[in-house]
């Protein structure tokens, strides 16, 4: 045990480099297309947090000196769009939306002329909830791919799915073509799983 380090940073380091290793080891970023604004979509399951994580990731990427625009592409859901408002407002970063139209492919083309109008370099389309084996709303994501051509798709998965997690990913890859993943509310069982391991395996 380093001298430097209380026990509980030491805990902190061990899982940081268990965690990096399972993921692969190396980091990976988002690729921003030399010619904005940048198109990331956002896909999941109902209930997965992605409303939630296209505000941190807006807010993550203005601070590395983008300019986001947060765009409302669930209108299934009732007061997703507002949810997404509510964000955009906490967070100062601007959200398109229009409420008048259930066309996700034409509301995502209406953002990307926005964005070029307002001069935005990054677009994040928060898309509905859909369950992996449902056809009709799979290929409305496939629609809006081919659409707007996104530059990345973004899986967002609850942490707390368990194994299930893998179909879920290789299904959405088998449609779409992910190009990556992000874990949501590890913060809430999954730490205290984590931290029952540790406790077990590095006491």
């Amino acid at each position: 045990m380093l001298k430097s380090l209380t026990p509980g940073q030491q805990i902190i380091k061990i899982v940081k480099d268990e965690m990096t290793e399972l993921l692969g080891g190396t980091e990976s970023k988002i690729n921003f297309s030399p010619n904005p604004p940048t198109i990331i979509m956002l896909v999941g399951l109902q209930g997965s947090g992605k409303t939630t994580t296209a505000g941190k990731l807006a807010n993550l990427l203005r601070k590395q000196g983008k300019k986001p625009l947060l765009v409302a592409c669930d209108v299934y859901r009732p007061a997703a769009i507002k949810q997404l408002q509510v964000v955009g407002k906490q967070l100062n970063i601007p959200v398109f939306a229009n409420e008048s139209s259930k066309d996700v492919v034409h509301i995502s083309k209406q953002a990307v002329s926005e964005a070029m109008s307002k001069l935005n370099d990054v677009i994040i389309l928060d898309t509905a909830g859909r369950l992996h084996i449902d056809e009709e709303l799979m290929n409305e994501l496939k629609n809006v791919k081919a659409g707007v051509k996104p530059h990345e798709i973004l899986l967002v998965v609850d942490s707390m799915t368990g194994q299930d997690a893998v179909n879920v990913a290789q299904s959405f890859n088998e449609n779409l073509g992910i190009d990556g993943v992000i874990l949501t509310k590890l913060d809430g069982d999954t730490r205290r799983w984590c931290c029952t391991f540790c406790k077990e395996n590095y006491q």
